[in-house]
């Protein structure tokens, strides 16, 4: 090992070489860890394997961070703690045990300094949320979720259990999303059910909505498409701004593929409408930005058949979506290659080639309603199921669907 990599220094200079112009806050919130500790990584403190796992998934540098990261704590080489600071460190912790056990005297619950923390945590799980692996975000999730029903277990002054209440029905809800990607509809809709009675204990408008927008997904890969745009049209009246362009974009695919073509276009220009509402991540669903409008015109147009429209949108799509938010951008290459098979002359090519770009994905982040998605361009694909690139999607799409999470042999 050279002197370049044989330090904890090194590694950190890496980190900061791959992370560019990019901002710390930026960073965090697409690989879902605080900005402290890659801050702390950076400036040559040894980061976690899961950091650098997480990072090297970010940046697709075929672990190459979490491979050194392995071999620097393997040999001991990370920063020696000066025995000051350690006797400093030593103090601190016995100081902190002490408040703990102050605030536990003093108030009727030791519950209010952990419900911080898990609020804090549930603010990186949404910034987190569409680049993080499958996974990881499912133990993550649950682990998180557990902590809470034990506190609504105890008995909570109001606040807490407000508080409590909200976290439950947010970590829920996600826990629902999850089920929902991995293709399990029946579980996603009892967390979601689960979700709503705290949601309606405590009356949270975010909740709420994106709790109505996971269901009218549920209803639109079940092929329940008018349930899906009326679920999110009712949704819409009284969804805070964050959600009015993704509420507006389900009622409009629900719309699209029942051949409506006012209806969808009245949607359409509402989504369009309310985009800049919905910048910065929030608990509850995620984003919606420019690239996400171009996406779902992209499904719309593939529900109304029209090829030119559907290519159009969906390089647009492409284009403005972030590379590392591997779902979104899957749907924009997959309706793109089912805009080269709609119309005249289609480009079957083009097709396979946009949707193996759709699934080969770093692993961990192959949604179900991808997989659904391209096996609906498969099925299309069939006047030249003969073709030797054709069987070969088929197979890949045959392989991706097992390693959703879950549905491994």
């Amino acid at each position: 090992m050279g002197d370049d990599e044989g330090s904890t220094a090194a590694l950190g200079r890496r980190i900061r070489q791959l992370r560019g112009r990019m901002s710390q806050d930026v960073l965090s919130r697409r690989i879902g860890f605080h900005r402290t500790r890659i801050s702390k990584a950076e400036n040559g403190e040894l980061p976690s394997a899961e950091l650098c796992a997480a990072l090297d998934s970010y940046w697709q540098t075929g672990g190459e961070l979490a491979t050194w990261q392995a071999r620097l704590d393997a040999s001991g080489n990370g920063p020696r703690e000066d025995p000051t600071d350690r006797r400093k460190l030593v103090q601190l912790a016995a100081l902190s045990a002490l408040a703990f056990e102050t605030t536990n005297r003093i108030d009727t619950s030791a519950t209010a300094p952990t419900l911080g923390e898990l609020e804090d945590d549930v603010t990186d799980i949404a910034a987190g949320f569409d680049t993080t692996p499958r996974p990881v975000l499912i133990a993550e999730i649950a682990r998180r979720w557990h902590q809470v029903e034990a506190m609504l277990d105890n008995r909570l002054n109001v606040t807490d259990s407000q508080r409590a209440t909200l976290l439950g029905g947010q970590l829920a809800y996600y826990l629902g999303r999850l089920a929902f990607t991995g293709g399990h509809y029946r579980d996603a809709r009892r967390f979601a059910d689960l979700s709503d009675r705290y949601a309606a204990q405590i009356g949270d408008g975010m909740l709420l909505g994106s709790l109505a927008a996971l269901r009218s997904s549920i209803s639109y890969y079940t092929q329940r498409w008018d349930e899906a745009a009326s679920t999110a049209a009712r949704a819409r009246r009284d969804a805070p701004p964050y959600l009015a362009a993704r509420l507006a974009a389900y009622e409009a695919r629900g719309h699209a593929r029942l051949g409506r073509d006012h209806e969808t276009a009245d949607a359409l220009a509402d989504m369009n409408a309310a985009v800049e509402a919905s910048a910065a991540p929030q608990p509850g669903s995620s984003p919606f930005t420019a690239g996400s409008a171009a996406m779902f015109a992209a499904v719309c147009a593939v529900g109304l058949r029209d090829g030119a429209e559907a290519r159009a949108q969906a390089r647009r799509a492409v284009e403005l979506t972030d590379p590392h938010t591997h779902e979104e951008r899957g749907h924009a290459y997959l309706c793109l290659a089912s805009g080269h098979l709609l119309g005249d002359r289609p480009d079957p090519a083009a097709a396979v080639a946009a949707s193996r770009a759709a699934v080969c994905v770093p692993e961990g982040h192959l949604s179900a309603t991808v997989v659904a998605a391209v096996s609906r361009v498969v099925r299309d694909l069939g006047p030249w199921a003969s073709d030797p690139d054709v069987r070969g999607l088929d197979a890949l799409v045959h392989r991706s669907r097992l390693s959703l999470p879950g549905n491994a042999p």
